[in-house]
Protein backbone atom coordinates (compact mmCIF):
# COMPACT_ATOMS: atom_id res chain seq x y z
CA UNK A 1 0.00 0.00 0.00
CA UNK A 2 1.48 3.64 -1.24
CA UNK A 3 0.09 6.90 -0.04
CA UNK A 4 -1.98 7.40 3.10
CA UNK A 5 -5.30 5.82 3.63
CA UNK A 6 -8.37 7.56 4.72
CA UNK A 7 -9.41 4.88 6.32
CA UNK A 8 -10.59 4.69 9.68
CA UNK A 9 -11.18 2.03 11.81
CA UNK A 10 -13.18 1.89 15.07
CA UNK A 11 -12.58 -0.43 17.43
CA UNK A 12 -15.46 -1.34 19.99
CA UNK A 13 -16.05 -2.81 22.99
CA UNK A 14 -18.43 -3.55 25.82
CA UNK A 15 -17.61 0.26 27.04
CA UNK A 16 -18.85 1.26 23.82
CA UNK A 17 -22.37 -0.40 23.73
CA UNK A 18 -22.61 0.24 27.62
CA UNK A 19 -21.45 4.20 27.01
CA UNK A 20 -24.71 4.55 24.57
CA UNK A 21 -26.54 4.93 27.92
CA UNK A 22 -29.00 2.28 25.64
CA UNK A 23 -31.32 0.50 28.65
CA UNK A 24 -34.62 -1.36 28.39
CA UNK A 25 -37.62 -1.56 30.96
CA UNK A 26 -38.55 -4.62 32.86
CA UNK A 27 -41.22 -5.03 35.09
CA UNK A 28 -39.88 -2.38 38.08
CA UNK A 29 -36.28 -2.67 36.82
CA UNK A 30 -34.45 -1.53 33.73
CA UNK A 31 -31.58 -3.50 32.53
CA UNK A 32 -28.33 -1.84 30.87
CA UNK A 33 -25.89 -3.27 28.39
CA UNK A 34 -22.95 -5.42 30.39
CA UNK A 35 -20.14 -5.04 31.31
CA UNK A 36 -17.78 -7.82 32.04
CA UNK A 37 -18.03 -7.17 36.16
CA UNK A 38 -21.72 -5.87 35.91
CA UNK A 39 -23.13 -8.93 33.71
CA UNK A 40 -24.10 -10.82 36.69
CA UNK A 41 -25.62 -8.09 38.12
CA UNK A 42 -27.95 -7.32 35.04
CA UNK A 43 -29.01 -11.19 34.31
CA UNK A 44 -29.77 -11.40 38.26
CA UNK A 45 -31.87 -8.13 36.94
CA UNK A 46 -33.28 -8.92 33.83
CA UNK A 47 -34.51 -12.91 35.60
CA UNK A 48 -35.84 -11.01 38.79
CA UNK A 49 -39.39 -12.57 38.17
CA UNK A 50 -37.56 -16.50 37.83
CA UNK A 51 -34.61 -16.20 39.67
CA UNK A 52 -34.15 -19.46 40.27
CA UNK A 53 -32.79 -19.88 36.59
CA UNK A 54 -29.83 -18.89 37.86
CA UNK A 55 -29.52 -20.73 41.10
CA UNK A 56 -27.36 -23.89 39.62
CA UNK A 57 -24.76 -21.33 37.74
CA UNK A 58 -24.40 -19.26 40.91
CA UNK A 59 -23.81 -22.75 42.61
CA UNK A 60 -21.01 -23.85 40.56
CA UNK A 61 -19.40 -19.93 40.42
CA UNK A 62 -19.64 -19.78 44.31
CA UNK A 63 -17.55 -23.40 44.93
CA UNK A 64 -14.79 -21.65 42.90
CA UNK A 65 -15.33 -17.85 43.24
CA UNK A 66 -16.63 -17.11 46.36
CA UNK A 67 -16.17 -20.70 49.02
CA UNK A 68 -16.74 -18.83 52.03
CA UNK A 69 -20.26 -18.60 50.58
CA UNK A 70 -21.99 -21.93 49.80
CA UNK A 71 -26.07 -20.46 49.38
CA UNK A 72 -28.26 -18.20 47.84
CA UNK A 73 -29.60 -15.82 50.22
CA UNK A 74 -32.80 -16.57 51.47
CA UNK A 75 -35.03 -13.80 49.76
CA UNK A 76 -35.47 -13.80 46.35
CA UNK A 77 -35.48 -11.18 43.16
CA UNK A 78 -32.78 -9.59 42.05
CA UNK A 79 -30.84 -9.19 45.19
CA UNK A 80 -30.77 -13.13 45.39
CA UNK A 81 -27.48 -13.55 44.02
CA UNK A 82 -26.17 -10.40 45.26
CA UNK A 83 -22.50 -11.85 46.24
CA UNK A 84 -22.08 -12.30 42.73
CA UNK A 85 -22.05 -8.72 41.59
CA UNK A 86 -18.86 -7.60 40.64
CA UNK A 87 -17.23 -10.59 39.55
CA UNK A 88 -15.18 -10.57 36.40
CA UNK A 89 -17.24 -12.93 33.73
CA UNK A 90 -14.14 -13.27 31.49
CA UNK A 91 -12.23 -14.74 34.40
CA UNK A 92 -15.44 -17.13 35.61
CA UNK A 93 -15.80 -18.45 31.72
CA UNK A 94 -11.75 -18.68 31.19
CA UNK A 95 -11.56 -20.61 34.34
CA UNK A 96 -14.71 -22.75 33.58
CA UNK A 97 -13.14 -23.25 29.90
CA UNK A 98 -10.24 -24.87 31.29
CA UNK A 99 -11.82 -27.55 33.44
CA UNK A 100 -13.79 -28.23 30.68
CA UNK A 101 -10.97 -28.75 27.66
CA UNK A 102 -8.89 -30.88 30.56
CA UNK A 103 -11.50 -32.83 31.56
CA UNK A 104 -10.86 -32.42 35.46
CA UNK A 105 -13.21 -33.31 38.12
CA UNK A 106 -17.33 -32.04 37.86
CA UNK A 107 -16.08 -30.76 34.00
CA UNK A 108 -19.64 -31.91 32.82
CA UNK A 109 -21.75 -30.26 35.44
CA UNK A 110 -19.48 -26.85 34.84
CA UNK A 111 -19.73 -27.47 30.81
CA UNK A 112 -23.84 -27.88 31.70
CA UNK A 113 -23.67 -24.60 34.21
CA UNK A 114 -21.39 -22.54 31.27
CA UNK A 115 -23.69 -23.60 28.57
CA UNK A 116 -26.88 -22.15 30.82
CA UNK A 117 -24.73 -18.82 31.46
CA UNK A 118 -24.77 -18.65 27.43
CA UNK A 119 -28.35 -19.17 27.10
CA UNK A 120 -28.96 -16.66 29.70
CA UNK A 121 -26.89 -14.19 28.16
CA UNK A 122 -28.27 -14.39 24.90
CA UNK A 123 -31.79 -13.73 26.53
CA UNK A 124 -30.78 -10.19 27.80
CA UNK A 125 -28.56 -9.19 25.03
CA UNK A 126 -31.51 -10.38 22.67
CA UNK A 127 -33.73 -8.33 24.92
CA UNK A 128 -31.64 -5.24 25.02
CA UNK A 129 -31.67 -5.44 21.42
CA UNK A 130 -35.10 -5.36 20.49
CA UNK A 131 -36.76 -3.08 23.57
CA UNK A 132 -35.55 0.35 24.62
CA UNK A 133 -35.89 1.81 20.76
CA UNK A 134 -32.88 0.59 20.08
CA UNK A 135 -32.95 1.99 16.74
CA UNK A 136 -33.54 5.37 17.75
CA UNK A 137 -30.33 6.04 20.21
CA UNK A 138 -29.29 9.15 19.85
CA UNK A 139 -25.57 9.21 21.28
CA UNK A 140 -25.12 5.81 18.40
CA UNK A 141 -26.95 8.23 15.53
CA UNK A 142 -24.51 10.60 15.98
CA UNK A 143 -21.58 7.85 15.82
CA UNK A 144 -23.16 6.34 12.76
CA UNK A 145 -23.08 9.94 11.26
CA UNK A 146 -19.49 10.67 11.35
CA UNK A 147 -18.79 7.25 9.57
CA UNK A 148 -17.30 7.64 6.00
CA UNK A 149 -17.59 4.65 3.37
CA UNK A 150 -14.32 3.78 3.62
CA UNK A 151 -14.37 3.33 7.72
CA UNK A 152 -14.07 0.22 9.24
CA UNK A 153 -16.14 -0.80 12.45
CA UNK A 154 -14.63 -3.72 14.12
CA UNK A 155 -16.56 -5.08 17.84
CA UNK A 156 -16.83 -7.53 20.37
CA UNK A 157 -20.12 -6.96 21.22
CA UNK A 158 -22.79 -9.29 20.45
CA UNK A 159 -26.01 -6.92 20.44
CA UNK A 160 -27.63 -5.29 17.22
CA UNK A 161 -28.40 -1.72 18.61
CA UNK A 162 -25.52 -0.03 16.36
CA UNK A 163 -26.48 -2.81 13.73
CA UNK A 164 -30.01 -1.46 13.43
CA UNK A 165 -28.80 2.56 13.43
CA UNK A 166 -26.82 1.67 10.48
CA UNK A 167 -29.49 0.10 8.48
CA UNK A 168 -31.49 3.11 9.23
CA UNK A 169 -29.94 6.01 8.74
CA UNK A 170 -29.87 7.88 5.03
CA UNK A 171 -26.11 9.04 4.66
CA UNK A 172 -24.90 5.80 3.01
CA UNK A 173 -26.05 2.40 2.29
CA UNK A 174 -25.93 -0.18 4.74
CA UNK A 175 -27.26 -3.70 4.86
CA UNK A 176 -26.79 -6.85 7.13
CA UNK A 177 -26.92 -8.94 3.99
CA UNK A 178 -23.72 -7.67 2.84
CA UNK A 179 -22.76 -5.15 5.34
CA UNK A 180 -21.15 -7.75 8.21
CA UNK A 181 -17.81 -7.96 5.58
CA UNK A 182 -16.74 -10.90 3.31
CA UNK A 183 -16.35 -13.68 5.89
CA UNK A 184 -19.95 -13.40 6.84
CA UNK A 185 -21.31 -12.79 3.64
CA UNK A 186 -19.98 -15.99 2.25
CA UNK A 187 -20.90 -18.55 5.70
CA UNK A 188 -24.04 -17.18 5.94
CA UNK A 189 -27.11 -16.04 4.23
CA UNK A 190 -29.49 -13.34 4.81
CA UNK A 191 -33.30 -14.67 5.59
CA UNK A 192 -34.91 -12.40 3.25
CA UNK A 193 -35.77 -12.88 -0.39
CA UNK A 194 -34.97 -9.31 -2.11
CA UNK A 195 -31.75 -8.24 -0.68
CA UNK A 196 -30.33 -4.43 -2.00
CA UNK A 197 -27.10 -5.10 -4.50
CA UNK A 198 -23.61 -4.59 -2.61
CA UNK A 199 -22.46 -0.67 -3.10
CA UNK A 200 -18.35 -0.61 -4.51
CA UNK A 201 -17.84 1.05 -0.92
CA UNK A 202 -19.58 0.34 1.84
CA UNK A 203 -18.95 0.66 5.63
CA UNK A 204 -17.43 -2.70 6.83
CA UNK A 205 -19.20 -3.89 10.63
CA UNK A 206 -16.95 -6.69 11.41
CA UNK A 207 -18.42 -8.59 14.56
CA UNK A 208 -15.54 -10.92 15.76
CA UNK A 209 -17.10 -12.79 18.77
CA UNK A 210 -20.31 -13.27 16.59
CA UNK A 211 -23.92 -11.72 16.97
CA UNK A 212 -27.46 -12.82 18.22
CA UNK A 213 -28.75 -12.24 14.88
CA UNK A 214 -26.49 -14.79 13.46
CA UNK A 215 -27.87 -18.46 13.53
CA UNK A 216 -26.41 -21.72 12.34
CA UNK A 217 -28.15 -25.34 13.37
CA UNK A 218 -28.22 -28.68 11.78
CA UNK A 219 -30.31 -29.59 8.74
CA UNK A 220 -30.64 -32.11 5.83
CA UNK A 221 -27.95 -32.59 4.38
CA UNK A 222 -25.98 -29.29 5.20
CA UNK A 223 -25.99 -27.52 8.41
CA UNK A 224 -28.36 -23.75 7.44
CA UNK A 225 -26.58 -20.82 8.21
CA UNK A 226 -28.62 -17.28 8.53
CA UNK A 227 -28.48 -13.79 9.20
CA UNK A 228 -32.01 -13.27 11.14
CA UNK A 229 -34.43 -10.29 9.84
CA UNK A 230 -35.65 -9.22 12.99
CA UNK A 231 -32.29 -8.17 14.94
CA UNK A 232 -32.47 -11.29 17.26
CA UNK A 233 -32.73 -14.81 16.96
CA UNK A 234 -36.43 -15.39 18.23
CA UNK A 235 -36.38 -18.96 19.46
CA UNK A 236 -33.37 -20.50 18.46
CA UNK A 237 -31.69 -18.95 21.36
CA UNK A 238 -29.90 -22.10 21.14
CA UNK A 239 -28.21 -21.84 17.59
CA UNK A 240 -26.83 -17.96 17.87
CA UNK A 241 -22.99 -17.92 16.78
CA UNK A 242 -21.11 -15.88 19.47
CA UNK A 243 -17.72 -16.63 21.12
CA UNK A 244 -18.32 -16.54 24.99
CA UNK A 245 -16.67 -14.00 26.96
CA UNK A 246 -12.80 -15.56 27.86
CA UNK A 247 -9.81 -14.34 27.77
CA UNK A 248 -8.13 -17.24 25.92
CA UNK A 249 -9.86 -17.56 22.49
CA UNK A 250 -8.05 -20.24 20.76
CA UNK A 251 -10.50 -20.83 18.35
CA UNK A 252 -9.89 -17.49 16.46
CA UNK A 253 -6.68 -19.36 15.47
CA UNK A 254 -8.46 -22.27 15.07
CA UNK A 255 -7.22 -24.88 17.28
CA UNK A 256 -10.69 -25.64 18.86
CA UNK A 257 -11.38 -28.66 19.00
CA UNK A 258 -14.97 -29.86 18.31
CA UNK A 259 -17.38 -30.33 21.44
CA UNK A 260 -15.33 -28.46 23.54
CA UNK A 261 -17.02 -25.51 25.50
CA UNK A 262 -18.12 -22.54 24.21
CA UNK A 263 -16.31 -23.99 20.32
CA UNK A 264 -18.57 -26.47 19.55
CA UNK A 265 -21.54 -24.66 21.69
CA UNK A 266 -24.58 -23.97 20.47
CA UNK A 267 -24.28 -22.35 16.35
CA UNK A 268 -20.74 -22.32 17.24
CA UNK A 269 -20.60 -25.82 16.15
CA UNK A 270 -22.72 -25.58 12.94
CA UNK A 271 -20.04 -23.06 11.00
CA UNK A 272 -17.54 -24.01 8.20
CA UNK A 273 -14.26 -24.93 9.48
CA UNK A 274 -11.88 -21.98 9.95
CA UNK A 275 -14.58 -19.33 10.36
CA UNK A 276 -12.84 -17.37 13.02
CA UNK A 277 -9.85 -17.14 11.64
CA UNK A 278 -11.07 -15.93 8.61
CA UNK A 279 -13.24 -13.35 9.93
CA UNK A 280 -10.62 -12.60 12.32
CA UNK A 281 -7.69 -12.14 9.17
CA UNK A 282 -10.30 -9.97 7.60
CA UNK A 283 -10.28 -7.49 10.60
CA UNK A 284 -6.65 -7.63 10.51
CA UNK A 285 -6.45 -6.78 6.84
CA UNK A 286 -8.37 -3.63 7.26
CA UNK A 287 -7.12 -2.44 10.35
CA UNK A 288 -3.63 -2.63 8.55
CA UNK A 289 -4.72 0.13 5.76
CA UNK A 290 -6.51 2.93 7.79
CA UNK A 291 -4.35 5.88 8.81
CA UNK A 292 -6.21 6.00 12.42
CA UNK A 293 -7.17 3.85 15.04
CA UNK A 294 -10.17 5.09 17.28
CA UNK A 295 -10.45 2.54 20.27
CA UNK A 296 -14.00 3.33 22.30
CA UNK A 297 -15.05 1.36 25.57
CA UNK A 298 -12.04 -0.98 24.90
CA UNK A 299 -9.89 -1.86 27.79
CA UNK A 300 -7.00 -3.83 26.25
CA UNK A 301 -7.13 -6.29 28.79
CA UNK A 302 -3.26 -8.21 28.83
CA UNK A 303 -4.16 -11.51 28.88
CA UNK A 304 -6.42 -10.25 25.62
CA UNK A 305 -3.29 -11.78 23.15
CA UNK A 306 -5.67 -12.61 20.20
CA UNK A 307 -6.50 -9.28 19.70
CA UNK A 308 -3.31 -8.08 21.07
CA UNK A 309 -1.51 -9.91 18.48
CA UNK A 310 -4.30 -8.81 15.38
CA UNK A 311 -3.42 -5.23 16.54
CA UNK A 312 0.75 -5.74 16.14
CA UNK A 313 0.91 -7.65 13.07
CA UNK A 314 -1.52 -5.18 11.53
CA UNK A 315 0.54 -2.01 12.60
CA UNK A 316 3.79 -3.59 11.57
CA UNK A 317 1.81 -4.40 8.08
CA UNK A 318 1.04 -0.34 7.89
CA UNK A 319 4.45 0.84 9.01
CA UNK A 320 6.28 -1.50 6.69
CA UNK A 321 3.83 -0.21 3.81
CA UNK A 322 3.73 3.52 4.77
CA UNK A 323 6.65 4.19 6.52
CA UNK A 324 3.93 5.56 9.69
CA UNK A 325 2.18 4.33 12.68
CA UNK A 326 -1.72 5.44 12.72
CA UNK A 327 -2.91 8.03 14.52
CA UNK A 328 -4.80 6.41 17.70
CA UNK A 329 -7.61 7.70 19.64
CA UNK A 330 -8.90 6.03 23.02
CA UNK A 331 -12.00 6.82 24.37
CA UNK A 332 -13.15 5.70 27.76
CA UNK A 333 -13.71 6.60 31.28
CA UNK A 334 -10.10 5.47 31.89
CA UNK A 335 -8.30 6.92 28.74
CA UNK A 336 -5.36 8.77 30.29
CA UNK A 337 -4.07 4.67 31.78
CA UNK A 338 -5.09 2.78 28.96
CA UNK A 339 -2.99 5.73 26.93
CA UNK A 340 -0.32 4.41 28.89
CA UNK A 341 -0.55 0.79 28.59
CA UNK A 342 -1.09 1.18 24.99
CA UNK A 343 2.49 3.10 24.69
CA UNK A 344 3.59 0.41 26.85
CA UNK A 345 2.74 -2.48 24.83
CA UNK A 346 3.00 -1.20 21.20
CA UNK A 347 5.32 2.39 21.19
CA UNK A 348 2.97 4.48 19.98
CA UNK A 349 1.87 7.29 22.12
CA UNK A 350 -1.39 8.81 22.11
CA UNK A 351 -1.21 12.62 23.09
CA UNK A 352 -3.74 14.07 25.97
CA UNK A 353 -6.17 15.40 22.98
CA UNK A 354 -6.91 11.99 21.55
CA UNK A 355 -7.84 10.88 24.72
CA UNK A 356 -11.84 10.77 25.67
CA UNK A 357 -13.82 10.02 28.75
CA UNK A 358 -17.24 9.21 27.22
CA UNK A 359 -18.71 8.79 23.61
CA UNK A 360 -20.56 11.71 23.99
CA UNK A 361 -17.05 13.78 24.68
CA UNK A 362 -15.35 12.34 21.57
CA UNK A 363 -18.63 13.05 19.42
CA UNK A 364 -18.74 16.39 20.61
CA UNK A 365 -15.03 17.37 19.79
CA UNK A 366 -13.48 18.26 16.30
CA UNK A 367 -11.51 14.82 15.94
CA UNK A 368 -14.68 13.01 15.55
CA UNK A 369 -15.78 15.73 12.83
CA UNK A 370 -12.33 14.36 10.54
CA UNK A 371 -13.39 12.72 7.73
CA UNK A 372 -10.55 12.81 5.23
Amino acid sequence: MAGSSRKIAYVLGAGFSYGSNHAAPIGKHKVHMPLQLTLFEELCRFHYRKIDKLDRIAKAIRKYFNPNKYRAARRGGSSRHKDLFGLSVEEVVTFFDEIVTNKKEGHLRIDSAAQELQTLTTELISYLSTNGNPGKNLLLKSFAKRLVQTDVVITFNWDTILDRVLSNQTKYRWHPSWGYGRTVRKEFSYSARNTPTIPKKYIRYLKLHGSINWLAYKTNPEPRRVIARGWHPGARDGDVVMMPPKMIKPEVWGRQAPGELAGGQGGNSELSEGFYPRLWAEAEGQISRCRRLVFIGYSFPPADFAVSNMLRRAISTMKVATGRFPDVDIVDPNSSELARKFEQSFKIRVPTENQYLSLRNYLESKRAKVTV
